[in-house]
């Protein structure tokens, strides 16, 4: 324990929230460390207090540095659990895949065609993913496909977005030609996207394959192998935020979101983006042992999905089920993307009857 103001805080967790700029970006505030690398018993050596700010060093080496009123207004707002969901259990119409499916690709004209297009809705629903090839470059091939969906989904990002390296519109770790661990997106909006269409524009260099991972089948062997952490993920909110010059936004949920039925409904998961959160007295360890299990098997070798890109393909992903990352990369990659809501997929699931 670390007392801070009068607080006794756990060391593991005040190590985990350094936001000091080798910690956190500095516009962004997204993680710049591998939160899931420090020590369980990590033990401060060293505590600096300069009246709004803290330094302290640490004893796996590192120093973080701490806004003290920032840090007070976490502890003083502890998070409780919710109550159990009991064993939850899965969408029947989820075909769950613990290790890498046969990739199946569709032609893009497919989209346009009816009965083609419920076929590739139905891998959709099974997989959490579909891929099409042959598509026409710009944004048209992109919104048709989200008009498939049922609209585009604006967000922060505008309706149809542009990723390349060095854009600088936005400071999103996604922007940069690094590899990204495997997470959903917007997990610091109330309304998360649904699904999310990436359309791959230009192409040169190596790397930048586009991991993906089953999140839903990833839940269930939690369920199976520690099942007091899986049930604390279903309790415990953890919030996601984003910052940028102009857009402070902020959403709780839990990781796993359970609804009145039992049924998984969401996986949300982007450590990158993760707000602080204190757990309730007791609980610390625990919380952060879970969420750390949680990406422990959702980085196991066997279960990513590595897709190599061309341009002229597109990816449709169920960002409630299906976490995605990528390999790091060099040269020029250039796609568009936009998202769509999940109440819509849900609409077109049962438009084509599925």
């Amino acid at each position: 324990m670390v007392t801070i103001d009068g607080y006794e805080l756990p060391a593991r967790w005040l190590r985990d929230h350094g936001d000091d700029a080798g910690s956190v970006h500095p516009q962004t505030l997204q993680r710049e460390v591998d939160t899931f690398a420090i020590p369980r018993d990590v033990a401060a050596v060293s505590v600096e207090n300069a009246g709004e700010t803290l330094t302290i060093g640490w004893s796996d080496g590192a120093t973080t540095g701490h806004d003290l009123a920032a840090l007070l207004a976490v502890v003083r707002s502890p998070r409780t659990p919710g109550p159990s969901p009991g064993s939850f259990r899965l969408d029947s119409g989820a075909e769950l895949w613990s290790t890498r499916p046969v990739v199946t690709t569709f032609p893009a004209p497919v989209i346009e065609d009816d009965r083609a297009w419920t076929d590739a809705l139905g891998h959709l629903r099974r997989f959490g993913w579909v891929r099409f090839d042959g598509a026409p470059l710009g944004d048209a091939a992109v919104r048709r496909l989200a008009g498939r969906i049922g609209g585009i989904r604006t967000t922060l990002f505008g309706d149809v977005w542009r990723m390349a390296p060095g854009d600088v519109e936005h400071q999103d770790s996604a922007y940069a030609p690094v590899a990204l661990d495997v997470h959903t997106d917007g997990t610091y909006l109330d309304d998360c996207p649904g699904t999310i269409v990436f359309a791959q524009q230009e192409r040169d260099g190596a790397g930048g394959n586009s991991i993906l991972v089953d999140g839903f089948a990833v839940a269930r062997d939690l369920v199976e192998r520690e099942p007091t952490a899986a049930e604390l993920l279903a309790r415990y909110d953890i919030g996601g935020r984003y910052l940028e010059p102009g857009v402070s936004v902020h959403a709780d949920r839990p990781p796993l979101r359970v609804d009145a039925q039992g049924v998984l409904r969401q996986v949300s998961f982007n450590n990158y983006d993760r707000a602080p959160v204190l757990p309730a007295h007791g609980w610390v360890d625990e919380v952060i042992d879970a969420y750390a299990a949680f990406r422990a098997l959702a980085t196991e070798p066997a279960r990513a999905l590595e897709l190599t890109w061309a341009p002229g393909e597109l990816l449709l992903i169920d960002n409630w089920r299906v976490l995605h990352g990528r390999t790091h990369y060099t040269g020029n990659r250039v796609f568009l993307g936009c998202y769509t809501g999940h109440e819509e997929l849900e609409s077109a699931y049962r438009r084509a009857g599925l």
